[in-house]
């Protein structure tokens, strides 16, 4: 019995082990493969015509608190707009999320609120998840080159996904908003490795958006 439990637990150490290792070596080809694709200065991004504003919800589900993904997200593309970085925003995210908000639509309210013209905001509220975001970015409304518009880390996978799907991208780059710190972001940040494992997973096969139309 004490040698089955011992095989056991050698065995769960060992599984424990790889995936650690697993997710350790997604973080760091994603990082390194975006090393200066994301800027958190102004000054670094070129101008162009779009900015890809990732959505997310203005309350958090865990405790219904101002969600700081959302607001710094918010302020990060009104930073570009008013810049003159980009002249228009596709705002992509998911119109009816697990608890009944429309994200998108919340976060055209907050960039006309802080003066960025409707006109220049379209509304893609079929982005549920990063990867369907790029593919209909391109393949839907016929963008080749963006700034994506998130935090850090959403911005490095995001971009890796952009390069790594064989869209027809000419060139995406990656505007850092300001990292939450509450205490329930770290559960994003925890996430987040999880998230770029399965980058790899939708790559091999061939993952396609939840929907083209």
């Amino acid at each position: 019995m004490k040698k089955k439990l011992r095989i056991i637990l050698k065995a769960a150490a060992i599984l424990i082990a790889l995936g650690l290792l697993l997710l350790f070596v997604c973080d760091r080809i994603i990082v390194s493969n975006t090393q200066g694709k994301v800027f958190s200065e102004l000054d670094s991004i070129a101008p162009t015509e779009w900015g890809l504003l990732l959505g997310t919800t203005p309350q958090t589900r865990i405790g219904r608190r101002q969600n700081m993904f959302f607001t710094y997200r918010i302020e990060a593309a009104e930073q570009l707009y008013k810049a003159g970085k980009i002249k228009r925003v596709l705002i992509s995210g998911d119109a009816n999320s697990l608890d009944g908000v429309n994200e998108v639509a919340c976060m055209r309210d907050s960039l006309v609120a802080r003066g960025v013209s409707a006109d220049d905001i379209v509304l893609d509220g079929k982005g549920y998840r990063t990867l369907d975001s790029v593919i209909r970015a391109v393949k839907v409304y016929g963008i080749h080159s963006f700034v994506v518009i998130s935090q850090q880390f959403h911005n490095e996978r995001t971009v890796y996904l952009a390069e790594h799907l064989g869209l027809d991208i000419e060139r995406v780059v990656g505007y850092n908003a300001a990292d939450a710190t509450s205490g329930t972001s770290f559960l994003t940040y925890i996430r987040e490795y999880f998230a770029r494992v399965k980058v790899f997973i939708d790559l091999l096969t061939g993952k396609e958006p939840a929907s083209y139309e």
